[in-house]
């Protein structure tokens, strides 16, 4: 259960950086961001302890809305992904998870039709406001068995710069929501040139938020440095 109490960080990787050390691999952006983020937590946890056995687990929000669809309604939903932070080899990781984002790229496709993806009613504020209030008194997190570690959400935002009033909006840090069972929350947004990366926390649970916006910034290094392995003959 979360406390009353918020931890927040962020950090700006550059875009075009970024995409050219994602496509040496083949990978995608969404791979490329799954994979510097658990090298950040798995970082993180190395040093702080304990580092998990087994691998962390990302809820990723993923969007379910077919190509040209307009309609204004919400059309998305969430699948969990393994992040592989308990793999030391950065190479064996990457591997990891984009082979984790293709299997459930797969499970997407046979199952998009039957997910629920609109659910107006659930939106109602004091419905919302009630229930987690009613969720968090009881320490209902603490007594469910978790289904995931963290949150990674992200954002295709302006590929443009902003202005207000002449000045130049330099960033555009995302600052999303940490949950009751989900202590913290990992959003990204592409804004102009860059790739601003927003980190919030429950204050009690990861108060360090700016050390692990360094290892993030870290883990960015070492998937530049990454080298590309040639499949077997």
């Amino acid at each position: 259960s979360l406390s009353a109490t918020r931890s927040f960080a962020g950090v700006t990787l550059p875009l075009a950086e970024l995409h050219r050390a994602r496509k040496r691999h083949g990978a995608s952006l969404n791979d490329a961001v799954l994979f510097i983020i658990g090298g950040a937590l798995r970082r993180y946890l190395t040093k702080h302890g304990p580092l998990p056995r087994k691998s962390l687990i990302a809820a990723v929000p993923v969007s379910t809305r077919a190509a040209g669809d307009t309609t204004s309604n919400n059309q998305a939903t969430m699948t969990l992904m393994s992040l592989g932070t308990q793999l030391a080899r950065p190479a064996e990781r990457l591997a990891h998870v984009m082979a984790s984002s293709q299997a459930m790229k797969a499970q997407m496709s046979q199952l998009k039709r039957l997910m629920p993806t609109d659910f107006p009613s659930l939106g109602i504020p004091w419905l919302m406001q009630a229930g987690a209030l009613l969720y968090g008194r009881a320490k209902v997190a603490e007594k469910l068995p978790v289904i995931a570690n963290v949150v990674i959400s992200n954002v295709p935002g302006p590929q443009l710069p902003l202005y207000l009033a002449g000045a130049q909006m330099l960033t555009n840090y995302p600052t999303s929501i940490a949950v009751h069972g989900l202590a913290l929350n990992v959003t990204v947004q592409t804004y102009n040139q860059s790739l601003d990366v927003g980190l919030m926390a429950c204050g009690e649970a990861l108060p360090e938020t700016a050390e692990l916006a360094a290892y993030v910034e870290a883990a960015f290094l070492e998937f530049q440095a990454l080298e590309v392995i040639a499949p077997e003959p």
